[in-house]
């Protein structure tokens, strides 16, 4: 009987953890690393900086899609996406500028703000489990 008791608390105990472990893994976004990797390398080597913050930005918002972040645009998800990013507001910094690029004809950034931006596109990948 002593036996009986042991074993059927064992399993017990073991559903107990695999329901835990259920509930802890279903909130972490589940990335194909080796895909964002791929894309980031073909970005992060483009010397044209206006096509890769463009790029960048198209692949963060794929990346906020796969973590399942809620939105039906990049800047709906970066404001759903507190908690995930450690720099939303440097995420946002970032898709301001693609914004820029994208819907001003005389949009011209300098190197340097192309680069700073690439670097808030990265973090945040990274943040989401992209890279």
């Amino acid at each position: 009987m002593i036996n009986s008791s042991v074993l059927a608390l064992f399993f017990i105990l073991l559903i107990l953890v695999l329901i835990i472990l259920l509930i802890a893994h279903k909130g972490k976004p589940r990335m194909n690393k080796n895909y964002f990797e791929k894309h980031w390398e073909r970005i992060d080597s483009n010397e044209n900086y206006t096509e890769a913050v463009i790029k960048a930005d198209t692949l963060l918002d794929e990346a906020l899609k796969n973590a399942g972040i809620k939105g039906g645009t990049t800047g709906e998800r970066l404001n759903n996406s507190t908690g995930f990013l450690r720099d939303v507001n440097g995420a946002w910094a970032a898709h301001k500028l693609r914004n820029q690029l994208v819907h001003e004809s005389d949009a011209s950034p300098t190197a340097i703000e192309c680069q700073k931006a690439l670097r808030q596109y990265k973090k945040a990948l990274k943040d989401l489990g992209a890279l």
